[in-house]
């Protein structure tokens, strides 16, 4: 199958591009299922680009569906001892609505993370408060894996985090599986 959804670093793309994303992350919608809810100021946007170059356990990545720049993923804490890393996603604000765009950007991801970087176990963390997501990872073969409870503060309310993970063989098994919705989803 060819892949539709593609992946390209961000400290590569033109510092436009590295704005816009400065945009979404501040955008109300993606910053409230964030630890940190903060607007983030074009110094600090920087700042963080600029700490990524050097960074060599984290890659942050544009998704893109054909020419559109459909979100953001990362891959983080990348432990080549271990062979775990920690990953997370988000769309591009103006395709939150979108049907299916998540599972797309989530399949090709999966594929990317276990073809590209040597690890074993990918994991993730979930707000509470985002529930779809915790159902996305879990239908893509993720194990809840245990709840850190009250653990983040939210318009003044604790909230429990979710921690999901896979393995690559467990994901190896079940790919196939999504065959289907994803040739459907690319049309």
């Amino acid at each position: 199958m060819e892949q539709i959804v593609t992946f390209k670093d961000i400290t590569t793309v033109n510092r436009d591009l590295q704005l816009v994303v400065r945009e979404w992350r501040n955008h109300i919608d993606i910053r409230k299922n964030m630890y940190n809810d903060n607007i983030i100021s074009v110094e600090e946007h920087q700042a963080w680009i600029n700490s990524l170059t050097s960074n060599k356990s984290t890659k942050v990545y544009i998704a893109y569906k054909n020419n559109d720049t459909i979100g953001i993923v990362s891959v983080s804490n990348i432990n080549p001892v271990q062979k775990n890393a920690d990953w997370a996603f988000y769309l591009n604000p103006e395709f939150l609505s979108s049907t299916g765009l998540g599972t797309l950007m989530e399949y090709h991801f999966l594929n990317h993370v276990f073809d590209t970087f040597a690890i074993e176990k990918l994991n993730c963390e979930v707000l509470e408060i985002n529930p779809s997501v915790i159902k996305l990872h879990k239908k893509f073969g993720f194990t809840e894996e245990g709840i850190r409870r009250s653990n983040v503060i939210k318009d003044n309310e604790r909230i429990d985090v979710h921690f999901l993970g896979i393995l690559k063989e467990e994901w190896n098994q079940i790919k196939s599986k999504f065959t289907k919705i994803i040739e459907r989803l690319e049309k």
